[in-house]
């Protein structure tokens, strides 16, 4: 595989990454139910500290990443905001888009993993990383929001 080619794949990762961050300390700012803020408060600190993992390994083989996210998730965040700010059914519709947004990263992961011959320690990194977002998947499914 191209080196611009890899780049662009792990920046696809960064950036999901960059939008759960965002997302969930959003979200953790206008929930209501403490459980939820701070399950999306340690979310998006794991996001950030996947970013840096990624941003790390990638400057080791000579790759620049940003971590800007993606317009997409811009406006998901803001959507998150709103929902959790004016709507009746908040804490469970907040669930299922956060979700909704985990398992789409499961999705970049993947589509990452089929696109090329990495090095072992760095898919090691990524599957472990890709794996943690799968237990929070699982964390948000079990979470029965309080109305």
């Amino acid at each position: 595989m191209r080196n611009s080619e890899f780049s662009d794949d792990l920046q696809k990762i960064v950036d999901i990454c960059r939008d759960g961050a965002e997302g969930y300390k959003i979200a953790a700012e206008h929930i209501q139910l403490d459980t939820l803020q701070t399950l999306f408060l340690r979310l998006s600190q794991q996001r950030k500290q996947y970013i840096e993992e990624i941003k790390n390994e990638a400057l080791k083989l000579g790759i620049t990443l940003n971590d800007r996210g993606t317009v997409k998730g811009y406006f998901h965040r803001h959507w998150l905001a709103t929902k959790a700010t004016f709507s009746s059914d908040t804490n469970q519709e907040v669930i299922d888009e956060s979700i909704r947004g985990e398992q789409e990263a499961v999705e970049v992961y993947s589509k990452v993993f089929i696109n090329w011959n990495v090095p072992e320690y760095i898919y090691s990194l990524l599957k472990a990383q890709q794996n943690q977002i799968q237990v929070a998947i699982t964390q948000l499914r079990h979470i029965v929001p309080e109305y």
